[in-house]
C-alpha cells in the first residue's frame, strides 16, 4: 500500500469514530464536502480523501453560525484532536482532516 492510501485508511477510522462520538454528545451530522475535485483551496485535503466537512445539527436545528456553533465545534475538534486529527481552521470550524505532507 502507498503512504496515500494508509494515511486515507486511517482518515476513514478517524472519521468513523469521530461520527460515534458526534452522535453520542446529542447532536445530529451531515457530510457536506469529503471528496472533491473542485471548489477548495489548491492543495486541499479535500482532493485527497482525507478532510471532511460536517454539518452539526443540534434538535434539528443546524448549528450554522454563533456561539452554538462554535462551542458544538469546539467540543468535536477537542475529541477529533484526543484521535490525531490536524489542527482547526479559525474560519472553517466544520471542517476535519488529517496533517499529510504538510497539509491539512
Amino acid at each position: 500500500m502507498s503512504e496515500l492510501s494508509n494515511k486515507q485508511f486511517e482518515f476513514s477510522l478517524m472519521l468513523g469514530k469521530l461520527l460515534l462520538y458526534i452522535y453520542e454528545q446529542g447532536y445530529t451530522v451531515t457530510f457536506g464536502d469529503v471528496y472533491a475535485k473542485t471548489g477548495h483551496k489548491k492543495n486541499s485535503n479535500h482532493y485527497l480523501r482525507l478532510a471532511a466537512d460536517l454539518n452539526l445539527f443540534l434538535d434539528g436545528e443546524w448549528l450554522d453560525k454563533g456561539e452554538p456553533m462554535e462551542k458544538a465545534h469546539g467540543i468535536i475538534h477537542n475529541y477529533w484532536d484526543s484521535l490525531g486529527g490536524a489542527k482547526r481552521i479559525p474560519n472553517d470550524l466544520n471542517h476535519y482532516s488529517v496533517e499529510y505532507q504538510g497539509r491539512w
